[in-house]
């Protein structure tokens, strides 16, 4: 018997119906033996090759009667076949379908979260500026003061000049007016010796103010550019966040 009730790749369910087509494939040996040979070729061929053995006269009308029953069992088998496979793929595609969906509402937490970690960073970034911005208005206040400063400084240095006398006229008399003359130019040598020590100790003064005011506005300079530096950091962070 070429169909077996316990083959359930034969695509048949009823052992009567298996039955009569074995008898039918049974009335002629080329019945079997041509279902026995094309199990595993596909329909197509299985028809080519039927369409022969019908076009070919010499071959006895009981064996393609029998052939052709051959065929139809070959047919229900590969039939079979197809829709097994068709439900296998059917099965993969919806587990396949859910993965997807899994991975989906995966990518959706991420990004939520994602955003939210985002949006934090962004406002701790933007009260740093806040902060920044604050420290650098300040250090601006502390600059113009020691502008202002350094302005007076040079305006106090400027105007402390040395003061120097012209040299004392010597009377037109003689010997009788000669100790007089002697003792007003000792008396104004030690004025003017006064005056320049005056003078040139204000000026000391003046320009130790004006250097230690020149340095801390360097100092202040060099801040206030470290400041900017940060400042600038700080709104290229910002700026990233806020397109999001």
């Amino acid at each position: 018997m070429a169909l077996k009730s316990e083959d359930v790749s034969s695509g048949f369910r009823h052992g009567k119906v298996m039955a009569f087509i074995n008898e039918r494939m049974s009335r002629h040996a080329k019945g079997p033996e041509f279902y026995l040979e094309n199990l595993s070729l596909s329909w197509e061929k299985v028809e080519d090759k039927l369409r022969a053995i019908l076009e070919d006269r010499l071959v006895p009308s009981q064996a393609k009667e029998a052939c052709a029953w051959s065929s139809l069992a070959l047919g229900v088998r590969f039939a079979y076949k197809q829709s097994q496979l068709h439900r296998h793929r059917v099965q993969w595609l919806h587990d396949f379908a859910g993965l997807h969906r899994s991975a989906a509402q995966a990518l959706a937490s991420d990004l939520t979260l994602l955003a939210a970690q985002h949006e934090v960073e962004r406002k701790e970034a933007a009260f740093r500026l806040q902060l920044t911005q604050a420290s650098l208005a300040e250090v601006q206040k502390e600059r113009d003061l020691l502008k202002w400063k350094i302005f007076k400084a040079e305006l106090r240095s400027s105007q402390a000049a040395p003061v120097t006398e012209g040299p004392s006229r010597a009377p037109a008399g003689g010997a009788g007016t000669e100790g007089t003359s002697e003792e007003e130019e000792e008396t104004g040598a030690t004025a003017t010796t006064a005056a320049a020590s005056e003078a040139t100790g204000g000026g000391r003064q003046d320009d130790a103010e004006g250097a230690e005011a020149a340095k801390g506005a360097e100092d202040l300079s060099a801040d206030l550019m470290q400041l900017l530096g940060v400042s600038r950091s700080f709104i290229s962070d910002i700026s990233p966040l806020g397109s999001l």
